[in-house]
């Protein structure tokens, strides 16, 4: 089984006390090889969508910059984002993505560039556990 050592809550602010709206969970998986998985799961929504699993092998030296483009492409759907990123690989949008075969380094740190420039980036929180490569 493969062992967690990092999650991301995704969502909104919410108006009261700081807190967070999640619609989104991110979660890295860590063994022979590591794996993001996004799940479109809002908790306090009351009718459930279908359960949504996309999965990216991100790069080691980024991969919380990974995680990061993950959400801008797949929750945020930037669209210059996901149109630069269709320039460099058809399967994108796909549910399983390995990054280091898909897109070269200059492609991967022209994504990231972008991702950094986004100004409504949704509120996140991250949990990093011990042993964990991030």
């Amino acid at each position: 089984m493969a062992t967690l050592t990092a999650q991301i809550l995704v969502g909104r602010p919410h108006p009261n006390h700081g807190g967070i709206n999640p619609t989104h969970y991110l979660f890295l998986s860590e063994n022979d090889r590591p794996a993001w998985m996004l799940f479109d799961q809002n908790i306090f929504r009351k009718e459930r969508q279908g359960y949504s699993k996309i999965t990216w092998i991100p790069t080691v030296e980024n991969m919380l910059e990974d995680a990061l483009l993950m959400i801008a492409i797949h929750i945020l759907k930037n669209r210059e984002i996901v149109e630069m990123a269709k320039g460099f690989s058809s399967k994108i949008e796909s549910k399983r993505v390995e990054l280091y075969s898909n897109f070269n380094e200059s492609q991967r740190n022209m994504l990231y560039q972008k991702c950094r420039e986004i100004s409504d980036f949704p509120k996140i929180i991250i949990s990093v556990f011990r042993g964990s490569t991030i």
